[in-house]
């Protein structure tokens, strides 16, 4: 049977399902469904005013497309039979929390698993890099060299990240606004400038402008 063909059990929420699609300029039932990608049978759940049964992110999806708030939604569609007591919002509301709970989990477990990857990748630097800081404290005449391999660590960071560095200290360069800032003198675009700094981008998203001097 077409989604859109009443029919018994299925006319208790029909009249006001109807008035709010007109609202929002949405023609027929199945429209609704594809446009709030939701199923067909929660649609006829809805329409039956059998709002329990429906998933909490069915029911935002389908309150946003109409615009309207969620306790305003459960006003409309909620059980309104005064010998079933009507438990919808009091259900969406542990469903939310629950969805709350799910989320800030998952973000935590990311937030770990890139923490260690990151210090993993940074092992040496962290492992040898304050020994090195302490040694050139103590003899001002310490080789700067041997530092530098420690920081490979931090390359091999971000190029794993997609991230490239926009210049190298001391090069020459066309003068290009959107990857360079100047920071003494003036050049117009495509003029030669030095680089004092080199920038980061990732893909064609900057992070921050190499800086030149003109």
């Amino acid at each position: 049977m077409s989604i859109d063909s009443p029919r018994r059990g299925y006319r208790q929420r029909t009249p006001q399902l109807q008035k709010l699609m007109h609202q929002v300029g949405i023609s027929s039932l199945r429209e609704l469904a594809r446009s709030t990608k939701t199923s067909t049978h929660t649609i006829n759940k809805l329409r039956s005013g059998n709002l329990n049964s429906i998933r909490w992110e069915s029911i935002v999806k389908i309150s946003d497309t109409f615009q309207i708030s969620i306790d305003e939604f459960t006003s409309i569609f909620g059980d309104c039979d005064p010998r079933s007591p009507d438990r919808s919002v009091e259900i969406l509301q542990q469903e939310y929390q629950q969805l709350q709970q799910q989320f800030q989990q998952q973000r935590e477990t990311l937030q770990a698993e890139f923490q260690f990857q990151s210090l993993q990748t940074l092992e040496s630097f962290l492992t040898y890099f304050p020994t090195a800081k302490q040694a050139a404290i103590d003899n001002p005449d310490f080789p700067a060299s041997k530092i530098f391999p420690l920081v490979g660590s931090i390359d091999r960071l971000i190029h794993s990240w997609g991230v490239t560095v926009i210049g190298a200290v001391g090069s020459q360069v066309n003068y290009d606004p959107r990857w360079y800032q100047l920071i003494e003198g003036a050049a117009n675009p495509d003029e030669l400038v030095t680089v004092r700094y080199v920038g980061y981008r990732q893909g064609e998203k900057l992070i921050f402008r190499a800086k030149a001097g003109a």
